[in-house]
């Protein structure tokens, strides 16, 4: 005895058919559209002496800059935005001001964008900030692309950000931030227990550094063995998200517990309204003293 017949689906009508290839373009047309606004066009792309350098914008007016061949942005804001950080990292690194008087001198080594040195000129007016990069098209760049503008109280110097250290006496700056390492490049001589020395020497009483690290790069538990073999006191704070750490390091005459970094950035927020919480930012991403075992980098003869 045989089952029912099956019957074979009832063909789709024209207007069916015609229904879906309407839908299937606009899908289409709204992906070319999402496609086209959120990719960026670049806008410079120059080869320097230290590498390609290239500006990109997006829709919105963000301008992103990459050099050399890394993949990671090494700058990304709004020209015209100062007072905006895009990358946590460069929020989460305003800790640095948080332990810095309001007048204090800060030295930034590696410009990028400027998007750092901006921001710190906007909400510590009364700083005196110096900024060296050894990149002459770097510097021209972020004048001409990314808004950074040097005047009298924030000052460039284009040369190497070690001889430029060494160069200058005992005690120069309350602050100094170290943001010359990239994913996929760390400059060795800015690595080592002979240049932080230098670092630390040229730090006035209470004087802290803040420094950028890739804790995805090989070279990152050496970096961090090499600041505690320096540094009194050297504090470790996750960037949200990223393979990236903010070192905080200073002498024993700084408190550089969880407790006094969050307080200093509420009272740095109640001071100058920073526009995100950076206070909540130093809580979530505390890690306290490393914990590594690795040797201490050392200047090669």
């Amino acid at each position: 005895m045989t089952g029912p017949t099956k019957r074979a689906p009832a063909p789709r009508s024209h207007a069916a058919r015609l229904g879906g290839l309407v839908l299937a373009a606009a899908l289409l047309a709204a992906a070319g559209w999402v496609l086209a606004r959120y990719t960026p066009d670049t806008i410079f792309e120059r080869e320097g002496p230290f590498g390609r350098v290239r500006v990109v914008e997006r829709h919105d007016g963000l301008r992103s800059l990459f050099i050399g061949a890394g993949r990671a942005r090494q700058s990304a804001l709004y020209p015209a935005r100062p007072r905006h950080l895009e990358f946590p990292y460069t929020k989460l690194g305003m800790v640095g001001l948080a332990l810095t008087p309001p007048d204090g001198r800060i030295l930034f080594v590696g410009l990028g964008g400027g998007a750092m040195p901006s921001y710190t000129r906007a909400v510590l007016p009364a700083a005196r900030i110096d900024v060296v990069e050894i990149d002459p098209l770097v510097v021209e760049v972020a004048q001409r692309f990314f808004g950074f503008r040097p005047d009298e109280r924030m000052a460039v110097h284009t040369m190497d950000g070690r001889a430029f250290i060494e160069g200058a006496p005992a005690g120069s700056w309350d602050l100094i931030v170290l943001d010359a390492y990239s994913d996929d490049f760390i400059p060795y001589d800015l690595s080592t227990r002979q240049f932080l020395e230098a670092v630390r020497t040229r730090l006035g009483p209470g004087g802290v550094v803040v420094s950028n690290l890739w804790s995805s790069n090989r070279a990152y538990p050496a970096m961090v063995a090499t600041y505690a073999a320096v540094f009194a006191q050297v504090r470790l704070l996750h960037v949200p998200g990223r393979n990236q750490r903010i070192l905080v390091a200073g002498g024993g005459g700084v408190p550089l517990d969880r407790e006094a970094l969050v307080a200093a950035a509420e009272a740095l927020d109640a001071r100058s309204p920073l526009g995100f919480d950076l206070a909540a930012m130093v809580e979530a991403g505390w890690e306290g003293r490393p914990h590594v075992h690795a040797p201490v980098l050392e200047d090669t003869s």
